[in-house]
């Protein structure tokens, strides 16, 4: 698998801080930083079946949230990686995060664009406690899975009907 040989995997403490992780397909191992969803037979127990719904739900948001900006910004709509320099891509990387600052900074002013609503405000990332010792990758994916699954209970997203 490619991914076992990037600096990604091999170093992740040099692209995370604690309590940092990624979101992954159920193809990707579990790691202190890399947290895939549930595959069969553990994705059968309903927290588990409850938590990758929460995740295909919020790649979809994700999918959204690509939209928004590829429609305010033709720039983004545009722009093909096609490059393995280095250089290229810190500057495609540096111009979505200002295509990002731009949208944050119109949408403060009230901008003619659409905020966030109250719902989707509620539907934000909750914030992980990192204050107490460093869990090991399956305590902190259990951590996170309760803490999602009981937040999406709370904002009404669960039970799958």
């Amino acid at each position: 698998m490619v991914y076992k040989e990037m600096g990604l995997f091999k170093n992740p403490h040099l692209f995370f801080d604690k309590g940092q992780y990624l979101l992954a397909d159920w193809v990707y191992p579990l790691t202190e930083m890399l947290m895939p969803s549930f595959k069969v037979p553990t994705s059968n127990t309903q927290i588990n079946t409850e938590f990758n719904f929460c995740l295909a739900r919020s790649h979809i948001q994700n999918e959204h949230v690509v939209g928004i900006l590829k429609g305010r910004w033709v720039s983004l709509r545009e722009m093909r990686l096609r490059s393995n320099d280095k250089d290229d891509i810190t500057s495609y990387v540096d111009w979505i995060k200002a295509c990002c600052i731009l949208h944050n900074m119109l949408s403060h002013i009230r901008d003619l664009w659409d905020d966030l609503s109250e719902e989707e405000k509620d539907r934000l990332p909750v914030q992980l406690a990192i204050d107490k010792p460093t869990p090991t990758a399956a305590e902190f994916c259990n951590q996170v899975k309760n803490r999602c699954v009981f937040h999406n209970y709370s904002i009404g997203t669960l039970p799958v009907s």
